[in-house]
């Protein structure tokens, strides 16, 4: 790597400094070393690769190094000022060639370091401004930098049960300008792995519904993505609607309250707390089919109908708030067993009231033999609330 810090050091301490002149290259040499000595500032081996350098060199880059952003690549001090268009109408095409290919391993380290901190927007000003820096050895080095990271994103959605926890390891997931960057680079370069991270994200949507709002930030964020490929393009648009219902699962009075009874039953550490609450819960309900019984067998034929449906509606729920079931541990087994009971009572009770009610209709009607007439409504209200569930699950 070229140590341009010595060029701008020799400039500063040798006034007129020619290196087409023999006697400045002695002066410089000297003071190099000399400096080494005293203060370790610069090693013998970069002087030397530096001496050669002005020696062999045809362009002296002056003009290139005087960019606040080069400087700051070559000093390895992070550039703050991205943002702003250079001007690099004085230099010539040969020369910005000629200077990609010294400039290479520095460029490449401060790619590696703005990649490992996220530094997308960042990326996307220096793609914008600054493209004709990237020599063939730079591009695809930077090209492997980002392919490296959709193959993370892959493999920790394959891997992952949380997303919640994968999301913070690898926040690119789900940030729109990583996958913006990454069709400002290449059009098509990147079109399989992106496609890939859509394939992944379909093939895992049965979960959780933490993992399934995380899996909707990143349908969304791809659409940052710009293709060149139609096919591409219209998959990526299609996923929206899909993206946006996941990340709304949370959304709505009765959903929030069942999402935090879910986490509370998840998060809590309390054995005794959670053996408590989950005795009153399921004692409650075994006792609820007693209540309903002293009111006749009719109100026990509507309570049984209605807790037919809630059996579905419970397994539905269970899949979706928990995903799975710990028979090892006893506690949390039982702890989301009767969350699940109670979340299926207060998100599902109006339906299983229609289901109930709407049965006994059918049963009267038939009894009386008469055609149920009124039941078309519910069975188009249960209709549409079980597509619902089947759909986003």
């Amino acid at each position: 790597m070229q140590n341009f810090r010595l060029k701008e050091f020799v400039e500063q301490n040798i006034q007129n400094f020619n290196p087409k002149n023999p006697q400045d290259l002695i002066k410089a040499e000297k003071l190099l070393k000399a400096e080494s000595k005293l203060n370790q500032t610069f090693s013998i081996n970069e002087i030397e690769a530096f001496l050669d350098f002005i020696k062999n060199q045809k362009q002296n880059f002056d003009e290139i190094l005087k960019l606040p952003v080069i400087k700051c690549i070559y000093t390895d001090i992070y550039p703050q000022n991205l943002s702003f268009k250079p001007d690099l109408r004085k230099i010539s095409k040969d020369e910005l060639e000629d200077f990609s290919e010294l400039f290479t391993p520095n460029l490449k380290a401060f790619l590696s370091e703005a990649v490992r901190k996220n530094q997308w927007q960042s990326l996307i000003y220096f793609q914008q401004y600054y493209a004709s820096f990237f020599s063939v050895e730079s591009l695809d080095f930077y090209k492997n930098l980002l392919h490296d990271r959709n193959h993370l994103i892959i493999e920790g959605i394959l891997k992952n049960k949380d997303l919640v926890t994968f999301k913070k390891n690898y926040p690119f997931a789900t940030e729109r300008k990583f996958y913006y960057l990454q069709g400002l680079i290449d059009e098509f370069e990147f079109d399989d792995d992106v496609l890939s991270i859509n394939n992944v994200v379909a093939e895992m949507q049965r979960t959780n519904i933490n993992n399934k709002v995380i899996l909707g930030e990143i349908l969304t964020a791809i659409y940052g993505f710009n293709s060149e490929n139609e096919v591409t393009k219209n998959i990526i648009r299609n996923n929206q609607r899909v993206a946006q219902e996941w990340k709304d699962e949370k959304s709505g009075f009765l959903n929030m309250i069942a999402y935090h009874i879910a986490g509370f039953f998840l998060k809590n550490k309390s054995p005794a707390l959670i053996i408590f609450l989950s005795t009153v819960i399921i004692l409650g309900y075994l006792f609820s089919f007693i209540y309903v019984f002293s009111f006749g067998i009719k109100a026990l034929m509507f309570y049984l109908l209605t807790n037919a449906v809630a059996i579905y509606l419970a397994f539905r729920n269970f899949k979706y708030y928990f995903s799975q079931i710990n028979l090892h541990d006893k506690v949390d087994a039982l702890g989301k067993i009767s969350a699940t009971i109670l979340i299926t009572m207060v998100i599902s009770f109006p339906l299983m009231v229609v289901v109930g009610m709407g049965s006994l209709y059918v049963f009267d009607s038939v009894a009386d033999r008469k055609f149920p007439t009124q039941i078309i409504l519910p069975v188009i209200i249960i209709g549409v609330k079980i597509y619902m569930y089947r759909n986003r699950k």
